[in-house]
């Protein structure tokens, strides 16, 4: 029987869209950037984190609270900054010590569904910092050295962050100042299960893509489903869901089922004012 775990969290946004919210150097700083903030102000501790051009994964270790608290100053990040774009934050509790491993795993190789180096390599993951004798500290800017002004350009909070924090030439955050992966190393007990992890099989990837892809469909609450829904109805016919005609209601649904905004499920019914049933109407 595997190892039960507390307080390990899988949070991240949806990587099956089109949307392409981290496209430029610039977005991607500010969702690098928005991980180490956010983390900060809630107090959980960031394990792995991998900013992709659709999407972003971290794992990270607190209490429920804490972690709700870190998943929600991030999801009104992103969505102030993307509000375009419909950036979802979810969080799912990860409470098996293998599946854990495997998790960390996932958002560690995530880069290499579209990029053709080593997890190490990729400058917007923290692939080096692990089992690691050339992390790269005091290589960067202290946030201490800039003026008010400037941080409030870069970071865009009135939180006060660690003086010693640095960043790189582009003002991103480095890993070192905010990823713990002193509690990572001693989590995998050895560079050799490291090594041993960095080798999943295709199947087995699949299948953690899939679950992870579940994960964030049942995460989507019926309120935020409503406020999209809202979106897209007031678009179509100028009027709310619950002013709309069936046949606006339905075609809302159809289109977020299309955007992978939400499953075929009770929830996305309830949310659009819908019965169950009404779903089977659509192709």
């Amino acid at each position: 029987m595997d190892e039960p775990i507390d307080d390990i969290w899988h949070v991240f946004s949806d990587g099956t869209r089109a949307d392409i919210p981290f496209d430029t150097v610039e977005d991607k700083v500010f969702g690098w950037n928005s991980v180490a903030i956010c983390a900060e102000i809630a107090g959980v501790r960031v394990w792995v984190v991998t900013v992709n051009d659709t999407h972003f994964h971290s794992l990270v270790k607190g209490t429920e609270e804490r972690v709700e608290r870190y998943r929600s100053l991030l999801q009104q990040r992103l969505q102030r900054h993307f509000p375009d774009d419909n950036v979802h934050v979810a969080s799912k509790p990860v409470v098996i010590r293998e599946k854990a491993l495997s998790r960390f795993m996932y958002a560690y190789r995530n880069c290499m569904d579209f990029y053709r180096k080593l997890p190490g390599e990729y400058p917007w993951g923290c692939g080096h910092i692990y089992f690691s004798e050339k992390r790269s500290f005091f290589k960067g800017r202290r946030i201490d050295s800039l003026t008010w002004r400037e941080r409030m350009a870069l970071f865009r909070t009135k939180h006060p962050l660690p003086p010693q924090w640095q960043m790189d030439e582009n003002g991103r955050i480095l890993p070192e100042c905010f990823v713990d992966y002193g509690a990572v190393e001693r989590f995998f007990r050895s560079p050799r299960a490291f090594i041993a992890f960095l080798y999943v099989r295709k199947e087995d990837e699949a299948a953690i893509k899939q679950e992870i892809y579940q994960d964030y469909l049942e995460s989507r609450s019926i309120q935020e489903l409503r406020k999209t829904g809202n979106k897209y109805s007031v678009n179509y016919c100028g009027k709310t869901l619950v002013n709309a005609p069936f046949e606006v209601r339905l075609k809302v649904a159809g289109r977020m089922l299309a955007e992978h905004l939400s499953g075929r499920n009770a929830s996305l019914a309830k949310s659009l004012f819908l019965q169950p049933d009404d779903l089977k109407f659509l192709v």
